[in-house]
């Protein structure tokens, strides 16, 4: 690969438009636009894609939108580094020399230099903002720490397992999993989108499911699947009013999780091949399928985040948000100075009366698990809405026969 500064580069890759995919963010870039942006054919274009599959083929990502193609560079691989040269140094160095002069004959030349720099300095942070994003905080590292320990009752949770995972989710690699619940005690493969971890009583995996179908549609030289959600209130599961809205992510408990494995789509190539037809004595022309083996990829919107997506879960079940109101007695309220009921903290309303009760109010779902916490306090604690709170919870806990584990 050559930097931009001679003629020559228009037929060979430019390391700035490769630094400029790595920038798009998810939106990508088109043809027209790289033509636009590097005033080059759309012939050269194609050249450097091509060698950008070559020399990446795991990292480009490739998305039809109206008969158009977008391409952009997803590089989340830790091993991945921008490195600046000493050339770049220099031409710094010439730019702020040129900040006092009202004229300079290489002015053109050192801001061309300057857009390069300036096109690696976005990639670079953009690069270095998603892996800040992916935080390798799983339960097993944490508990891996000499400086923290964990005590108490918990499943125990296969390091494999979340390793093979929480590659997934930095990669953002579509991904196959064997899970059994109580609902399927002999099993289920799921095809998912991995998003990252929740932690209740029990580890969970947040994830979208993908339709197979979705896969099967994507064009042979497309290898990313876009799953994104806008609506926020979608996702934060705001003012669902019907099970089928609860499904748009998934919670899987990890200890649940029988196997993860990365998903290859078959892609096959029609070689064509002449054969000589007994019956007729003719040569026929026929076709063979040989298949190829391609990774999946996958994209998200902005706010689908795992903050967002549990935003009103008490804990980690989803479902019908209700409005809560407690009301703690004088004795228990003394010990719940700075307690955080629901995360994040602003979404909670405390308040405290002239006898010292505290009163605190939240829109939240996950009633059992709400049921369990207020079992702990006993006749302690007065819960004021729902006021229908007893139904409730005979008909989605005690009826269910739910239990916290």
């Amino acid at each position: 690969m050559k930097t931009p500064s001679g003629e020559d580069s228009k037929n060979t890759l430019n390391i700035d438009f490769l630094n400029k995919l790595c920038s798009v963010g998810n939106e990508g870039m088109c043809y027209e636009q790289i033509c636009e942006e590097f005033n080059i054919n759309k012939r050269t274009a194609q050249r450097w894609i091509s060698t950008v599959t070559r020399l990446f083929p795991n990292y480009l990502m490739v998305k039809r939108t109206k008969r158009n193609k977008y391409f952009k560079v997803d590089f989340m691989s830790s091993k991945f580094t921008f490195d600046f040269s000493g050339d770049d140094a220099y031409y710094v160095g010439e730019a702020l020399e040129l900040l006092s002069k009202v004229d300079a004959p290489n002015v053109d030349k050192v801001r061309s230099a300057l857009k390069g720099i300036y096109t690696r300095l976005e990639a670079s942070v953009e690069s270095k903002k998603k892996q800040r994003n992916y935080q390798s905080d799983t339960e097993e590292s944490v508990r891996g720490s000499e400086l923290i320990k964990f005590r108490g009752p918990h499943f125990s949770v296969d390091a494999n397992k979340i390793e093979q995972i929480s590659q997934a989710i930095k990669k953002r690699r579509v991904c196959e999993i064997f899970y059994k619940s109580a609902q399927e005690a002999s099993g289920k493969l799921y095809l998912v989108a991995p998003i990252g971890f929740l932690y209740g009583q029990s580890q969970y995996l947040v994830a979208k499911e993908v339709e197979r179908a979705m896969i099967d549609s994507i064009a042979h030289d497309s290898n990313q699947v876009h799953l994104e959600e806008t609506d926020l209130s979608v996702i934060r599961g705001d003012g669902r009013d019907n099970a089928a809205k609860q499904d748009v992510y998934r919670f899987f408990k990890i200890s649940n999780v029988v196997s993860c494995a990365e998903f290859l789509k078959d892609e096959y190539k029609r070689v064509y091949h002449r054969e000589l037809n007994e019956t007729t004595g003719k040569m026929v022309t026929r076709s063979t399928k040989k298949a190829i083996k391609k990774e999946i990829y996958y994209s998200l919107g902005e706010n689908e985040t795992v903050d967002n997506i549990s935003y009103y879960c008490f804990g980690i079940f989803r479902g019908l948000v209700h409005h809560i109101k407690w009301r703690f007695d004088a004795q228990t309220s003394l010990k719940l100075d700075n307690y955080l009921f629901v995360t994040p903290s602003d979404r909670q309303k405390v308040s405290k009366d002239d006898q010292g009760r505290i009163t605190v109010e939240f829109d939240a779902c996950g009633v059992a698990e709400m049921h369990w916490f207020l079992q702990q306090f006993r006749d302690h604690v007065e819960v004021l809405e729902p006021v229908n709170w007893k139904e409730i919870v005979q008909k989605e806990v005690i009826d269910q026969d739910v239990i916290p584990v």
